[in-house]
């Protein structure tokens, strides 16, 4: 098979002359130089500026925290695994521009921005064409002061996971200044996490009589170290954007369970594992006017990350060294390279053009060996598809515009990809895919405090390339197969959404969606007892979204706020097995999320309590049924601000330590038609976490 560079030219001169895509400064542009009340609607959109004083009540440090305090505003950090750059955006502007970087959230380069810093942000609503966001349907914008000077952040942060008294620091800093016409960014930071997990879990056999006990405590630790840098460099008509970020991780965690048998002598199993992580990205982008009315941005972009992992079961008596029974050593190396060009026209009264080409590369290689015991100790298995590279090659376009009929604005876009993929290894195998991706918003502004917005889209998912290589899951001692016949979901949404403002921060929005899915992505039962990831069928999603912001100054709770959300599902396809419907894997019926805090300016000192709520949700397999339950969690913090440009917060997570348990039900074949082999009922908790944090400005 030729090579992408042969079939697909990855130089800049080809894309270039495709005359596509868009940066998104023009209409942004617009409503950036305006002098904008609090509140507007026009025939295109919604925007509500935020002033800097505006967040006065909040003491915030960093830019993160004016936009964690936006009124009915979730922030979207966006998907690094998602298909190219333009699937990964999240919903976050930086004077009218999105940074080019996939692997670096907005969360990341919003907390290294002080919020003496930035001016105002606007929230726009509706009709988002020109934003380089399209797709999203509230959009933050971050307008910085011109001419601030040299700035910087910094974070220290002392943390304990309870009951565990182990200490877990972690700091971060950014630098932040211009030379010239240079303007950049800099950013550190290292941490220590925890993770604990306690379990009670009993093994019943198919008559429902209890065969063993077992006490099972599983401890993570995370040490992790990170680096980033971005500029933009403005010359003549051109201006240039430069990204770099790199991650460093490693993992290390153990599980020891003992177990209790029924009439038999106890015993320890462990399960350890060494993991680490090495990640790298690199992007620039160039941006100029080509004219009165056209204006272009190019953006390169590559990735890479390698990750390497070797876990073991030890098995033995309790309180005693053990043996290897069985071990895995996995080396997985995916690299992406994007080269994307944008291109913007709003020569036609009332409209604005936007086209794009994207070209992507992406690869994987793995290595997976499995080792088990034999009486020459550790013997390699043969495993199917344990060595094997997968690549896929992929072009993306779309042509968009933007105008009103009347009183209602209106985005249309038809887009389309194409991609080739190939494996080669242990599973060979070359296929070719082509998916339109269209999509039409339509908006209506009533008034300037109420927003309609309707949408009909369908939008293709990335594949996980580590679903086309063989893994093994020892806690369920169990062999994960690769499939290389596994084809992109593709999902068509349709949603209705209403807005309405009110007050000075209050905020309701209500969304009803409804989603057909083809090429379900589950477990797939093969012959001979064997699964693996792959393709189902059809299924649909369908249910409501609801976000409600509350002042609570009628209540008499000066400077408090209420933030609420949620969301309700339905779903279903058809099981592989049993041919009746039912609830798509992995997938919680409902969620809820209530926020409360109080900010009292004239105490410098703010306190606040949160609350999760998730309800429960099922895995199928082959042979095996796994029920989630529902699950809960609440955190609360108080904050000192009486130190200027100083925030001290104590505060504590998971306080209740409640997690999800898990109900296993194993059969002695297909679930459908097998009878009940074993059950594995498991409760479990997880630390809850303490922690101090210190942040400031310099």
């Amino acid at each position: 098979m030729p090579k992408a560079s042969s079939r697909w030219p990855f130089g800049i001169g080809i894309v270039w002359l495709t005359c596509t895509a868009l940066s998104g400064q023009l209409q942004a542009q617009d409503y950036l130089d305006s002098d904008l009340p609090v509140a507007e609607c026009t025939d295109a959109h919604c925007q509500t500026s935020y002033e800097s004083d505006f967040f006065a009540p909040y003491a915030p440090v960093t830019a993160l925290d004016m936009i964690n305090n936006l009124p009915g505003f979730n922030l979207d950090n966006g998907n690094s695994g998602s298909r190219g750059f333009g699937g990964a955006a999240g919903n976050i502007l930086i004077n009218g521009e999105r940074v080019s970087a996939k692997s670096g959230t907005p969360s990341d380069l919003l907390s290294r921005i002080p919020a003496a810093d930035v001016e105002r942000i606007i929230v726009l609503r509706g009709q988002v064409g020109g934003t380089d966001l399209r797709g999203q349907s509230v959009i933050a914008d971050v307008i910085r002061r011109q001419g601030g000077g040299a700035t910087g952040t910094w974070a220290l942060t002392a943390a304990t996971p309870h009951p565990d008294t182990r200490f877990l620091p972690s700091g971060s800093a950014s630098f932040s200044d211009r030379i010239g016409d240079l303007d950049y960014t800099l950013g550190a930071g290292a941490s220590r996490s925890r993770f604990v997990l306690d379990a009670d879990e009993r093994v019943l056999d198919g008559s429902g009589e209890l065969t063993e006990v077992r006490d099972e405590v599983y401890a993570e630790t995370d040490d992790r170290f990170d680096l980033s840098a971005n500029a933009t460099y403005q010359h003549g008509a051109a201006s240039y954007g430069f990204n770099i970020q790199y991650d460093h991780e490693d993992e290390r965690g153990v599980e020891d369970s003992l177990r209790l048998p029924t009439g038999q002598q106890a015993f320890l199993l462990a399960q350890g594992n060494d993991s680490k992580d090495r990640a790298l990205e690199l992007g620039m982008d160039i941006e100029r006017s080509l004219g009165e009315h056209l204006h272009a941005k190019l953006i390169g972009l590559y990735r890479r990350d390698d990750q390497t992992s070797q876990r073991n079961l030890i098995l033995g008596p309790p309180g005693q060294p053990g043996d290897i029974t069985t071990e895995t050593r996995s080396d997985q190396l995916e690299t992406e390279r994007i080269l994307r060009l944008e291109l913007d026209y709003a020569g036609i009264r009332g409209q604005l053009i936007e086209a794009s080409i994207e070209a992507a590369i992406n690869r994987l290689d793995s290595d997976f060996l499995l080792l088990r015991l034999g009486p020459n100790g550790l013997e390699p298995v043969d495993v199917p598809g344990a060595r094997t590279d997968v690549e896929e090659e992929r072009l993306d376009f779309s042509i968009a515009n933007s105008f009103s009929l009347g009183p209602v604005s209106v985005d249309l876009e038809l887009a389309g990809e194409a991609s080739e993929l190939s494996q080669t290894g242990g599973f060979a195998k070359e296929r070719s895919f082509f998916f339109w991706k269209p999509s039409l918003t339509l908006s209506h502004a009533p008034r300037d405090d109420a927003l309609w917005r309707a949408r009909l889209l369908r939008e293709v998912s990335q594949l996980d390339f580590s679903d086309f290589v063989s893994a093994a899951d020892l806690g369920d001692d169990e062999l994960e197969l690769g499939n290389p016949n596994l084809s992109p979901e593709s999902t068509t949404t349709l949603d209705v959404s209403y807005e309405k403002r009110f007050e000075a921060i209050g905020l309701l929005s209500l969304t009803a969606f409804y989603n057909w899915i083809e090429d379900v992505e589950d477990i797939l039962p093969l012959e001979g007892g064997l699964e693996v990831p792959g393709n189902i069928g059809k299924g649909f999603r369908y249910g409501l979204r609801g976000e409600l912001t509350l002042p609570l100054e009628g209540l008499g709770i000066t400077g408090g706020r209420l933030d609420l959300t949620g969301r309700w599902q339905q779903s279903g396809v058809d099981d592989p097995l049993t041919r009746s419907q039912r609830d798509l894997s992995n997938e919680r019926h409902w969620t809820a999320q209530i926020d409360f805090r109080q900010d009292l300016a004239a105490a410098k000192l703010g306190w606040g309590m949160n609350a999760g709520f998730f309800g429960p949700y099922n895995n199928f397999g082959l042979d095996e049924l796994d029920q989630f339950s529902r699950v809960w969690d609440f955190g609360a913090f108080v904050e000192s601000r009486a130190i200027d440009q100083l925030r001290i917060r104590l505060g504590v997570n998971d306080l209740f330590r409640d997690t999800t348990d898990r109900d296993r039900l194993v059969f002695d074949g297909p679930r459908d038609s097998a009878s009940l082999d074993f059950r594995e009922v498991r409760d479990r908790t997880r630390n809850r976490q303490f922690f101090l944090q210190v942040r400031g400005v310099f």
